[in-house]
């Protein structure tokens, strides 16, 4: 059951690159794209996303699973920020137009202080196509984070 992301993570078009998050469970989920011409990031010349974009594919994945979770638990959604990713391999050039993308994320380690590392993959089909290990940091107060660092 696909869920509306408008509720789950703070991207909003043009930023927001995935359609759908189809499920979520503790620490892990997977959300779905399409590509389409109308993307962001869209490339005329590779007709589709350049295969870099995987990392932020990745990225909004884990906002929207972390998201579901804030929400289920009578929370609010809160901000995060990819801190940089490790070991990303991609076996294409792009992401093809009309094309259907599969995100996996897996959350491995979380500290107190909100610092998380999550295993991401991008399948189409049977076939993993990208992977990475990203580091992300979900500020415990997002207000006096922003207000520290970029006030």
């Amino acid at each position: 059951m696909a869920h509306n992301l408008d509720e789950l993570i703070k991207h909003q078009p043009p930023m927001r690159l995935i359609d759908e998050l189809c499920w979520a469970e503790p620490g892990k989920g997977q959300c779905r794209l399409t590509v389409s011409s109308d993307n962001l990031f869209y490339s005329e010349s590779l007709q589709g996303l350049p295969a870099h974009v995987g990392i932020e594919l990745m990225a909004q994945s884990i906002a929207a699973v972390a998201g579901y979770q804030h929400k289920a638990a009578g929370g609010e959604i809160k901000l995060g920020f990819l801190l940089g990713s490790r070991k990303y391999q991609c076996d294409v050039v792009s992401f093809k137009q009309g094309e259907r993308y599969d995100v996996f994320v897996e959350e491995l380690h979380v500290e107190s202080s909100g610092l998380s590392v999550f295993e991401c993959d991008i399948r189409q089909g049977d076939n993993v196509i990208a992977q990475a290990r990203l580091n992300v940091y979900q500020p415990p107060d997002e207000n006096a984070f922003i207000e520290e660092n970029y006030g």
